[in-house]
């Protein structure tokens, strides 16, 4: 029987999140014939080791309605991807025809994971919904983005696809701190906390390390700037400190990262999925949030509800004491990984017709 051929489109920068959620629908959906657009080589290393996955070097695919019918369906996965004023064209009228085509022909689109906004504008509302009016299904990872849509069958509301990733073994390292970091600066509203938030970190590794734990910086993303945060942070500490501080940067290389992750009993999450994975992996958490889609998604799933650090409210002598550190209940996780399923239900209906 011959392979459906499904074109993906996701953010593919080498970011960790999406990284994992382009490997974890690889492995779903193995008899899928997947493509995607990957101009850069560094950011393609991942997809190396698969067979189902085929890179086409090129720049971001605009999809049009001339070109519709070039493959049998299209997955958009992605979290952020409806912010307006965004590099990203999904929401145009240009895509609204494509829309309407893939519907007229049959071609399935799903997106799978996203959030909705910030958004400024009704226009920008109104083209959005008709957008999601012509595509075959479209799963919010959070309810404000699910709510906003409500009266449109095609949409519908799961906890984030990376809920359902499951470790091969997770063998935690006693008396490890992990932090996820990331760079302040590339993020207008929050560049002013850029100095606090290194001297805060300085001053919580200082504890730790007076405590005999080991540190270890996580980097998720180089293109988003995670790596020159840490460097520019370990620039900031005596010697003797930065010595005794680990760092794991996320390089293409899935497996390493993640097993290296979940080795640490404590995390500070400020990455959105180092929350989930943290969460996965039943490590005792802090959050840091720099964005209201981490505040709905734990408003939603009530996770670490008392337990949240907003970059904007930080200082240099905030403490996060690692007795403070939350890890989330068996049973709600449970929960959370069974409704996280739904997340996959549009694109399981399109594969049986």
């Amino acid at each position: 029987m011959k392979k459906k051929r499904f074109f993906i489109l996701a953010y593919a920068k080498a970011n960790l999140g999406d990284d994992l959620f382009i490997y974890m629908l690889l492995k779903e959906y193995p008899n899928i014939q997947f493509y995607i657009n990957i101009e850069n080589d560094e950011h393609a290393r991942l997809f190396k080791n698969f067979s189902n996955i085929i890179v086409l070097k090129e720049k971001e695919k605009t999809l049009t309605k001339q070109n519709a019918k070039d493959y049998d369906g299209y997955i958009y996965i992605g979290g952020s991807i409806f912010m307006e004023g965004g590099v990203v064209y999904n929401i145009s009228e240009q895509f609204l025809e494509f829309m309407k085509e893939c519907k007229k022909n049959n071609i399935p689109f799903h997106y799978i994971s996203s959030n909705f906004g910030p958004y400024y504008t009704q226009q920008y509302l109104d083209l959005a919904k008709e957008v999601y009016k012509n595509c075959s299904s479209i799963c919010f990872r959070d309810k404000y983005s699910a709510n906003l849509f409500n009266n449109i069958e095609q949409v519908h509301y799961a906890p984030d696809f990376a809920f359902l990733y499951a470790p091969k073994s997770i063998v935690k390292e006693p008396n490890t701190v992990g932090i996820s970091i990331i760079d302040l600066s590339i993020r207008k509203n929050l560049a002013n906390y850029e100095e606090i938030y290194y001297e805060m970190l300085k001053n919580n590794i200082n504890d730790y390390i007076t405590q005999g734990k080991s540190i270890t910086l996580f980097s998720f993303c180089k293109y988003e700037g995670d790596e020159r945060a840490i460097e520019n942070f370990l620039k900031k500490l005596p010697n003797e400190m930065s010595k005794k501080i680990k760092v794991v940067k996320y390089d293409g290389n899935i497996d390493y990262f993640l097993a290296e992750y979940s080795k640490m009993e404590y995390m500070i999450c400020a990455r959105f999925h180092a929350m989930i994975l943290s969460t996965v992996m039943n490590q005792k958490c802090k959050i840091m949030s720099y964005s209201n889609k981490i505040d709905n998604v734990i408003d939603d799933l009530q996770l670490f509800s008392n337990n949240i650090v907003h970059f904007n409210n930080i200082t240099n002598e905030t403490k996060m004491p690692l007795e403070d550190f939350k890890n989330v209940e068996t049973k709600k996780l449970e929960k959370i990984i069974d409704d996280a399923k739904m997340q996959l239900n549009g694109v399981n209906a399109s594969l049986r017709m």
